[in-house]
């Protein structure tokens, strides 16, 4: 079953991420909740906020005064972590191509590095060849 694509606002994914670290309290619960939350430097208005949409999108599951991740919500979290790595090795990538003055081979060896297609070694055993 593929995945759905879902698009979350950086609090969103801020949530996601602290509750997969260890599920988060409600601030529903009160006073105490709270302070746990203000102690892991999340702010439990925002909390109160952003919870129902990701509970609605079955992302959290609210359980005994704790907002835990659902599998589907790690799913969402680690393909978001995993597409904004792939976007800053192309954007890595886009840089040594367009940059003045940087040899071809090295360009070539760190897009090569970047789609996976050499390990480490290889690359570096690519720049000490010449053209």
């Amino acid at each position: 079953m593929p995945l759905p694509h879902f698009v979350l606002s950086r609090s969103q994914q801020h949530m996601l991420a602290e509750a997969l670290l260890r599920p988060l309290w409600d601030p529903a619960g009160g006073e105490a909740a709270e302070a746990e939350l203000l102690a892991r430097g999340l702010d439990p208005e925002e909390i109160r906020a952003e919870a129902p949409d990701l509970i609605f999108l079955k992302l959290l599951v609210r359980d005994g005064g704790l907002l835990s991740v659902t599998g589907l919500g790690a799913a969402v979290h680690y393909r978001t972590a995993f597409e904004a790595a792939e976007e800053r090795l192309a954007a890595t990538v886009r840089l040594m191509e367009s940059a003045e003055g940087v040899p071809p081979r090295l360009a070539r060896a760190v897009r090569r590095l970047a789609h996976g297609s050499v390990r480490f070694d290889e690359a570096i055993e690519e720049l000490e060849h010449t053209d």
